[in-house]
């Protein structure tokens, strides 16, 4: 069922509560103080039948964040303007919200039309037309109405009923998510919550998460309009029974969640607009006021190559709370004054942190490096981001699931708007989903290439470099090294190498005297059989005085195998080994089995060479051990 939501906002005594009461015989005050004083000093909820609900938003200036908790989920505003007052200072600031967060449609009632004559009908009607000329709503609908005789009364449920029934306002896609505006305690039920689904659906029983305190209650009962159900979605107004939590615990501006969709948030890069008023503009490191979705949060606002943004422009900046509140991409908020309070202008989410991630963590990122970003950010000319948060991770592509959370998206959902954009890849690799730009993988490629090429330059006696040394050394997720190095092996770019990784068809440079002398070594062992000089002994006799020269010999022969190192002080030529195996293929034809003994005997050597030979032979699974005797593996 498609469900909208209308907020009536306006000046204090213009009439939004007594127009609610006309339309829906109730009264829509939620405190009794609302009753006695006869205005709304907290949100009133009504409903006009079972599509529509209205909330009434309080108009006094002191009551403006409760104003501002009630209209963030309105998709029809109706803006009411007394007839013997006209346009009053709290019309032109509740009109300016009204526009700041994008507010889907408009609809001005002009109030107490029985108070006034049809002169001073007109004149209003003129302030009006003034106030929406050059905005989304000037061609709003004005209707004139009493609600002492009933005038108008009826085209106004006309007109509204009409709309409810022509367009949708919400996407009912994406995980579920409710911001609280009240919250209290029913002897038998226990704690309650209310609130307007902006994206989702949940079920009684369903399980969702707090945010942002992180903790996980169960769905005991939901109640819509008056009767309780078995779920709700997108657009519908809500009471939510919830077990497993005390009302102490929570505060107005929580949301209700989807588990593992959305988190807390300590800063943002948001696009702000300032209001075109006069003394309307914001200053570097000023603190303000966030009003988004029902939570109230002061926050010092970062400017970066401008001293202040002047009323009438838009910029992008970096905005740090002072408390977590939940965030997501394209979320509108309201920027107020922090004293005296006043409303500044408004601003979009574009990026939120949880100071967890590598991209953007304002504990650890400089501000030069903030900047940046900043500054690319305006460069760009049209209002979609997500391949630029996407890139942006730099190297360490961000997974599915947290880009999900970044985006305030369900994985199906940013399945299929990813599909839209020819430069973001998925990579999917022990059983991770990587998302990134075809730029951003080519740049890590690159960057694997060139850290294994300066390796190999700086240490020119080695021909491959351990992965663990390549993890340690560049910050990119281990798993997707990993990847990396598979899809370069696979391009034929890099090659494995004994236990570590080279540049394909990679070959050591070796001086003259370098290449005699590795020479020399393979000849000396060649000549020694199985029974080798010792690694000390085999240096003399090569007449090599520099101990790391020699090592760095040896390695090089061990990684174009010429030589195998038995163990930390045997060396036998392959040349050799491949005998060794030769005479034991030969022996095993005509036995079962070759005990040390006869294996001493075959080779023509001691137990000092022939038990760690036989272990090394075992250890490459030529052979293996049963009991005192060994055995060629079939």
């Amino acid at each position: 069922m498609n469900e909208v939501i209308v907020g009536l906002s306006g000046h204090i005594d213009h009439g939004k509560t007594s127009i609610i009461k006309a339309l829906t015989n109730e009264f829509s005050g939620s405190l009794k103080e609302d009753s006695k004083r006869g205005m709304t000093i907290d949100l009133g909820i009504a409903f006009l039948n079972d599509k529509i609900t209205l909330i009434d938003v309080p108009g006094h200036e002191d009551f403006v964040k409760n104003m501002l908790t009630g209209i963030q989920s309105v998709d029809i505003g109706l803006l009411v303007v007394s007839a013997d007052d006209g346009i009053m200072p709290q019309t032109t600031e509740h009109f300016n919200i009204i526009k700041l967060l994008n507010v889907s449609e408009l609809i001005v009632l002009i109030n107490k039309i029985d108070l006034v004559d049809n002169e001073m009908i007109e004149l209003v009607q003129l302030e009006i037309l003034e106030l929406l000329q050059n905005t989304k709503f000037e061609n709003s609908e004005i209707i004139h109405v009493s609600t002492l005789n009933g005038t108008g009364i009826k085209k106004v449920k006309e007109v509204l009923e009409k709309k409810t029934n022509n367009s949708s306002y919400k996407n009912n896609e994406g995980p579920f998510r409710v911001p609280i505006d009240r919250f209290f305690s029913i002897k038998g039920f226990g704690t309650i919550v209310t609130g307007t689904a902006l994206s989702g659906s949940i079920n009684v029983g369903d399980e969702v998460c707090i945010q942002p305190i992180k903790k996980t209650v169960k769905i005991r009962g939901l109640n819509t309009h008056n009767k309780s159900v078995n779920s709700i979605s997108t657009g519908q107004r809500a009471a939510i029974n919830l077990q497993n939590i005390n009302i102490n615990e929570l505060r107005r501006g929580y949301q209700i969640t989807s588990t593992n969709s959305f988190v807390g948030s300590k800063s943002i890069i948001a696009k702000i607009q300032i209001l075109d008023n006069a003394n309307k503009f914001i200053k570097k490191n000023q603190r303000i006021r966030i009003h988004l979705g029902t939570a109230e949060v002061i926050g010092k606002v970062f400017l970066f190559n401008e001293k202040e943004i002047k009323r009438g422009e838009n910029s992008i900046v970096l905005i740090n709370f002072e408390q977590s509140i939940v965030v997501s991409y394209k979320d509108k908020f309201i920027i107020r004054h922090y004293s005296p309070v006043f409303t500044i202008g408004g601003g979009e989410v574009i990026i939120q942190s949880e100071n967890k991630n590598d991209f953007f963590n304002t504990a650890k990122m400089k501000l030069s490096d903030i900047s940046i970003i900043i500054n690319d950010l305006k460069k760009m000319q049209n209002n979609d981001f997500i391949d630029f948060i996407v890139q942006n991770f730099n190297q360490s592509p961000i997974l599915l699931e947290q880009l999900c959370i970044q985006l305030g998206y369900l994985k199906s959902q940013l399945l299929k708007v990813l599909k839209n954009y020819n430069n973001i890849i998925m990579v999917e690799h022990l059983k991770k989903t990587w998302i990134l730009t075809d730029r951003q993988l080519s740049k890590l490629k690159k960057k694997i290439i060139n850290f294994i090429e300066d390796f190999l330059n700086q240490n020119s006696y080695s021909n491959n470099i351990n992965k663990e040394i390549i993890i340690s050394q560049l910050s990119i997720n281990s798993d997707f090294i990993d990847y990396l190095l598979f899809i370069l092996e696979k391009e034929k770019k890099i090659e494995k190498k004994n236990d570590g990784w080279t540049i394909f068809k990679h070959h050591i440079q070796l001086s003259e005297s370098d290449r005699q002398n590795k020479e020399m070594i393979i000849d000396i062992l060649n000549k020694e059989g199985f029974a080798t000089s010792s690694i000390k002994d085999l240096s003399s006799k090569c007449n090599i005085k520099d101990d790391k020269l020699f090592n760095n010999l040896i390695k090089i022969c061990e990684s174009e195998n010429l030589i195998i190192k038995i163990n930390e002080s045997i060396l036998v030529s392959t040349y050799n080994i491949n005998l060794i195996k030769e005479k034991l293929n030969i022996f095993l034809k005509t036995h079962s089995s070759i005990t040390i003994s006869e294996f001493k005997d075959l080779l023509q050597i001691s137990r000092k060479y022939a038990i760690p030979i036989l272990e090394y032979l075992d250890k490459i699974s030529f052979t293996y051990r049963e009991g005192n005797e060994r055995k060629i593996l079939k």
